[in-house]
């Protein structure tokens, strides 16, 4: 996400502490976005991110805390909100049961700016808040899934092979396209690739809504993320 629009950038710091800007979406953290390994780094350095999205131009970014992780204190006395607690969801792909249950309609040539589009639909985005802006030039390492109904898009996600792993996000679905079982079908559907390509693990991470969806499909619950946002006034 820190290389695919105008102005992205992407920040390594001491202590495997990464921030992804993507100041075409300034008031999108999700967008705009910290992971981290040592939690002492990342305090001595809230500061210099800080910083680091001032001069971006980014008006809100996010620390994603692991559910093994506690910094609850620290960051809220930084000014930081709580401002989502997705679930860490992870399942060997041997053991999902990869069975096409549904006919699938798949876009052929589907983009990752497509799957923005259904996320846009999804979650009620206006346009000139649109997620396509920072789909613009995804890597081709990920590879984006759209099922179609009635020749349109409905349902898309994109996934991501990694050492082994098959990672999804940003899964989405039509508000008039859910409760068909779209997005279940279209993750087996890339499970089913991941597998022959060699990945042994797939990893993801859930809205609460979602959560008995995928856990229907196998995967299973690890701890929940807390992602602190800090938000210009």
């Amino acid at each position: 996400m820190g290389k695919a629009s105008a102005g992205s950038s992407v920040a390594t710091l001491p202590g495997h502490v990464q921030a992804t800007a993507a100041p075409i979406r300034p008031w999108y953290s999700i967008f705009n976005s910290v992971v981290f390994r040592d939690a002492e780094v990342l305090l001595e350095e809230l500061d210099v991110l800080a910083s680091l999205y001032r001069e971006a131009g980014s008006r809100a970014w996010a620390v994603w805390v692991p559910p093994w992780q506690e910094l609850d204190e620290e960051l809220a006395g930084y000014g930081m909100k709580i401002d989502s607690t997705p679930m860490l969801m992870a399942a060997s792909i041997d053991e999902l049961d990869l069975t096409p249950q549904l006919d699938l309609e798949l876009m052929e040539e589907a983009t990752a700016y497509v799957v923005a589009q259904v996320n846009d639909r999804a979650h009620g985005v206006l346009p000139e808040w649109s997620m396509t802006a920072v789909f613009e030039n995804l890597s081709d390492r990920v590879k984006p899934y759209v099922a179609l109904v009635d020749g349109k898009p409905a349902s898309g996600l994109l996934a991501l092979q990694n050492e082994g792993d098959c990672y999804f996000w940003f899964v989405a679905t039509a508000p008039e396209a859910r409760k068909r079982g779209l997005a279940s079908e279209l993750a087996r559907h890339a499970l089913r690739e991941a597998r022959q390509a060699g990945c042994t693990t797939t990893t993801m991470e859930s809205t609460a809504m979602a959560e008995e969806t995928y856990e229907r499909l196998g995967f299973r619950p690890f701890g929940r993320y807390r992602v602190w946002e800090w938000r210009s006034s």
